[in-house]
């Protein structure tokens, strides 16, 4: 049997709010930014927070959300480790997609409602969108199947599994996150893709691992955004 003190302790957090519907979605917001700020402040306050380990996926938002984090720690005087960076931890392709779900329900009124800027219908269609990919029906016309999604994330996963112990913050999105908590949970893909859709910008979830399997500890959330004056900071897209 595993000891106790051979766990990792994982927190995967979710990249800030970045720029929904702009030219450029891979930029945080500017509520991004405070929410990023937000969160950096939130973990520097906890001095047992001491990560052995930083790692985080290759896009913009992944970026600019851990150097949110990394300027508060520097600023403390406390150590952050230099971030390893992993493609392994990006988000899928959602445009890509979303092009691929509207070929084939082109008359879709949640598709030509989510055109028009309605973000009810935008998370509707991308509920429908993920669970068309989910059961294969667009494996033909995107560049990565929701197969190959689970095994580049079970990749990530294993990578972190071989680094020495203690606590690793990872810092990546909310398909490679959602993922984890599948595979942790053991739950079906209709369920995944509720966990995707369901977790928050900046959110935190701990998860910890023997080096044999992930247990999901906390789920999706956001100590640094609790008080009703900062209920507009909550975003999940």
């Amino acid at each position: 049997m595993t000891a106790p003190n051979a766990s990792s302790r994982l927190w995967l957090i979710r990249h800030a709010q970045a720029s929904f519907g702009s030219a450029d979605y891979d930029v945080l917001s500017a509520r991004g930014e405070q929410q990023a700020q937000r969160l950096a402040a939130w973990l520097v306050a906890h001095p047992d927070l001491r990560f052995a380990r930083v790692a985080s996926g290759t896009l913009r938002r992944h970026a600019q959300t851990l150097a949110a984090i990394a300027q508060a720690f520097a600023s403390a005087g406390r150590a952050l480790p230099p971030a390893a960076q992993d493609a392994d931890w990006n988000e899928f392709d959602h445009d890509a997609l979303i092009r691929a779900y509207a070929q084939r329900h082109a008359d879709d009124p949640v598709l030509i409602a989510a055109h028009g800027g309605d973000q009810r219908a935008a998370h509707a269609l991308m509920n429908a969108t993920l669970r068309a990919w989910a059961e294969g029906e667009l494996d033909d016309a995107v560049p990565e199947t929701w197969i190959a999604f689970g095994a580049r994330v079970a990749r990530a996963r294993a990578q972190l599994d071989s680094a020495p112990r203690g606590k690793i913050l990872v810092v990546s999105s909310g398909g490679p996150i959602a993922r984890c908590a599948q595979a942790a949970l053991g739950c079906d893909s209709a369920r995944a893709v509720k966990l995707n859709l369901a977790l928050r910008n900046t959110a935190v979830s701990e998860f910890r691992s023997n080096g044999d399997a992930w247990d999901l500890h906390i789920w999706n959330m956001l100590p640094h955004l609790a008080s009703p004056a900062e209920r507009d900071y909550v975003t999940y897209y």
